[in-house]
């Protein structure tokens, strides 16, 4: 049994976009899910990429994948790489396909001189919270995300009035 990590390509798309909607199903959020293949697909490999994949492989069969890109960090005056997803399959956790994944975005963000690697993960995923911290990361206690969708975007982008403020 062996485990290939590369860079994902047109051809993935179909197993990129299931293995996201598994993640959505995992996070409990499959309810505001609407990517569909075509999305990806221009996400991933479009006129101008809004992201990169990185396909980790069991035996030549998909069992997880990371999205990542690049943010920017004020205070170093460096871009940072940002990890938006990574997943892996339950049935292939604990085989070392999660932290293969980190430090094959790690050696990404050092090649490219980036001063932060940093993600994101629920409150509520102590497993995860677990593995990252395992892994040396920091789970930050003092930064909330932040976020503007759908209509309070529109109403806001707009000068409308915005429901709430």
């Amino acid at each position: 049994m062996s485990l290939t990590l590369r860079a994902a390509t047109a051809d993935d798309v179909g197993a990129i976009h299931g293995l996201m909607r598994e993640l959505a199903v995992f996070e409990k959020l499959l309810d505001i899910f609407e990517a569909t293949p075509e999305s990806v697909h221009e996400a991933l490999f479009g006129a101008t990429p809004a992201a990169e994949c990185l396909m980790a492989e069991w035996d030549g069969v998909p069992v997880g994948y990371a999205i990542y890109f690049h943010n920017f960090s004020t205070f170093l005056a460096r871009r940072g790489l940002y990890l938006e997803d990574v997943y892996v399959q339950p049935t292939m956790r604990g085989r070392g396909v999660g932290q293969a994944v980190l430090r094959q975005l790690a050696r990404i963000a050092i090649e490219r001189n980036c001063g932060r690697f940093e993600w994101t993960v629920l409150d509520w995923n102590q497993p995860a919270i677990d593995f990252y911290e395992a892994q040396g990361a920091t789970v930050l206690p003092d930064w909330r995300v932040v976020r503007m969708t759908g209509d309070a975007l529109t109403q806001f982008a707009e000068g409308g009035k915005v429901i709430g403020a």
